[in-house]
């Protein structure tokens, strides 16, 4: 199946930063309460349906390290790990991109929260579970000159950011994720023609993490709503808003990580967003027409 192995129709000379790959937002929600969960599968079930970006937020409650939303938590992070173990190995020759880091001080009224996890322990998971020792992309100047070719012939799986290189092997390489409450809590009609302009405001050299998810905020023009309702509004529009990348030079050029909710509900989202590569001219020649068919 195409999702499991699509990075390998990419030619060898594109950069990471310049292959179109499917996000997932808030990756580690399974199972969290109604207003957190922003996935229903695990990683595993995420990477099989074409993500290859993922968002992790994590903090400590009772002393283990587990997957946070705000001040929601889910999974263990060891849970979470070992399973990811066995779905990188199943996915031999696919590269991954794992945002790992605690989740932002959060604040409610006058109450604050913080979510904090020892990183000493986090180190020790990582390797127990996925050996970044042996498998993190990590030693490089500038993500913007790592090719494809680059990873595959060092025998990488996945690189780590964490913009505080807080975790051994993990890396601040250059990366934006511009969100604002007001636009991602916009109607889904006015989102989806303004959320693009993205690309017209922002620009680097390393990861692009565009966002394409509804986010519920009081005050927002969707108001508070569940994640999941307002993926349901948001799914039947989210052709146009890959329409509009698609047909915009500047955007399909500029376009990398493109991220979302529940990605793992079916291959809609994926589709739309793997296709990208073969008009950005980053998929083999030879197997051009073999990428687009299976896409179908």
């Amino acid at each position: 199946m195409i999702y499991d192995n699509w990075m390998s129709y990419i030619k060898d000379d594109v950069k990471i930063t310049k292959v179109v790959m499917p996000g997932a937002h808030n990756a580690g929600s399974r199972g969290m309460n109604a207003f957190a969960c922003c996935q229903d599968g695990d990683l595993a079930a995420q990477i099989s349906h074409g993500v290859r970006h993922f968002c992790i937020r994590v903090k400590t409650k009772n002393g283990k390290v587990v997957m946070s939303h705000g001040v929601s938590t889910g999974e263990l992070l060891s849970t979470a790990l070992s399973g990811l173990r066995d779905s990188i190995n199943k996915h031999d020759g696919e590269f991954f991109i794992f945002d790992l880091r605690e989740y932002y001080p959060q604040s409610i009224g006058p109450l604050k929260f913080h979510s904090e996890a020892d990183p000493a322990e986090i180190d020790r998971l990582l390797e127990k579970y996925i050996e970044p020792s042996k498998y993190a992309l990590w030693d490089f100047e500038k993500i913007s000159d790592v090719t494809m070719g680059d990873i595959r012939s060092s025998g990488k799986k996945y690189m780590i950011i964490n913009y505080q290189a807080a975790y051994k092997y993990s890396v601040n390489c250059e990366s934006i994720f511009p969100w604002d409450s007001k636009i991602h809590g916009f109607k889904v009609e006015k989102f989806v023609k303004t959320i693009p302009s993205y690309f017209d405001l922002n620009s680097t050299d390393g990861i692009f993490w565009f966002q394409t998810q509804l986010t519920p905020n009081v005050g927002t023009e969707v108001g508070l709503k569940t994640p999941k309702k307002l993926d349901k509004m948001l799914r039947p529009h989210f052709g146009e808003l890959i329409d509009i990348i698609e047909n915009n030079p500047l955007y399909l050029e500029k376009a990398n990580v493109i991220s979302g909710d529940f990605m793992s509900e079916d291959f809609s989202k994926a589709k739309r967003i793997i296709a990208l590569n073969a008009l950005k001219g980053n998929v083999r020649d030879e197997v051009k027409d073999e990428f687009l068919s299976l896409l179908k």
